[in-house]
């Protein structure tokens, strides 16, 4: 196959992915994580954000919520964690939820990961190491 320029691209190499900005919001218990969060997402900035939250609910119980916050409309999806800690998942199902996070591209711009303050964030942040 021959090309007729030498900055085209060809055909079969697929076009670099913009990739999506990430912020990891981590701290102790009480810090004000969730209202950081809940602040930058009823800011007017024009962004669509969305939302990885890993907190302990009743009984131990994990919860982690996939939002999409769109001009102040917040649709959310939720998948439980086994093992309770998006710290200890982040190999499992915390990976294939960012996954299918990242198969809704176009629908956000950015992406927050707030933690449980019980969560150690080393684990975490190398997931997003290439």
């Amino acid at each position: 196959m021959e090309s007729d320029s030498e900055d085209e691209i060809p055909s079969l190499v697929p076009a670099k992915i913009k990739p999506v900005p990430v912020t990891l919001i981590t701290g102790q218990l009480g810090a004000g994580k969730t209202t950081l969060l809940n602040y930058i997402l009823t800011e007017q900035h024009d962004k669509k954000i969305a939302v990885i939250l890993n907190e302990f609910g009743e009984g131990s119980a994990m919860e982690k919520s996939l939002s999409i916050s769109q001009k102040g409309k917040l649709y959310e999806e939720w998948l439980e964690l086994r093992n309770g800690c998006l710290c200890c998942s982040v190999n499992d199902n915390g990976i294939k939820a960012i996954e299918n996070l990242m198969k809704k591209r176009g629908k956000f711009d950015y992406i927050l990961l707030e933690t449980t303050g019980l969560a150690d964030p080393g684990p975490i942040i190398s997931t997003f190491w290439l």
